[in-house]
């Protein structure tokens, strides 16, 4: 009996050693999973940062390349340059009518800014005005919105005098939505007439 006591005993010590060394193997293998784990989410909250930051680079580079755009369109300097000469290309007979040809470019409220800013009457004297040159400079401001300086030079005359060509600077800020453009601000910077030295 003592025999049968002693190896139960020694079979009791052996499955508690075993069942030790299990535990002790168990909680070695969590704290490296722990350690695994917490690795995995710093690499995680690394590759996060890199995707934000690769994002901004993406943001900024998609909105360069439209800046980019905008500034280098054909298409925005020939809106530009076709609303200008249609507005300041005029004479007695089509001065009121311009507006009308023009009307689909421009805002209401540019519009009603250079009809207020000339008379509409009195078609008896013979004028005219007619575009020289014009030279369009722009800057993106948005992805849906455009400035151009505009340098026109234009010469007028009334009843067959010719008047000295006389240079005009205007900032004109355009909205851009797909292929539709519209003049949503035009503004007169400055006018003089060259100097030429004798």
């Amino acid at each position: 009996m003592n025999r049968f006591f002693a190896t139960l005993l020694g079979i009791s010590i052996l499955a508690n050693m075993i069942l030790g060394f299990m535990y002790v193997g168990q909680k070695t293998m969590m704290t490296q999973a722990e350690d695994q784990n917490n690795e995995t989410k710093k690499q995680m909250v690394q590759l996060k940062s890199k995707v934000n930051e690769k994002d901004k680079e993406l943001n900024t580079f998609q909105r360069n390349a439209t800046y980019y755009e905008i500034e280098h369109s054909e298409e925005v300097k020939s809106f530009v340059d076709e609303t200008f000469r249609g507005l300041f290309n005029y004479d007695n007979k089509n001065y009121a009518a311009r507006f009308d040809q023009v009307k689909n470019r421009l805002a209401e409220s540019v519009i009603s800014k250079l009809k207020a800013s000339g008379e509409m009457g009195s078609m008896e004297i013979e004028f005219k005005n007619e575009v020289k040159s014009l030279h369009v400079y722009l800057s993106a401001v948005e992805k849906d919105q455009a400035k151009a300086l505009v340098m026109m030079e234009t010469q007028y005359s009334v009843g067959g005098s010719v008047f000295p060509r006389k240079n005009q600077m205007y900032e004109v800020t355009i909205a851009l939505d797909g292929e539709k453009r519209q003049v949503d601000k035009l503004e007169l910077m400055g006018s003089f007439e060259p100097f030429e030295e004798n």
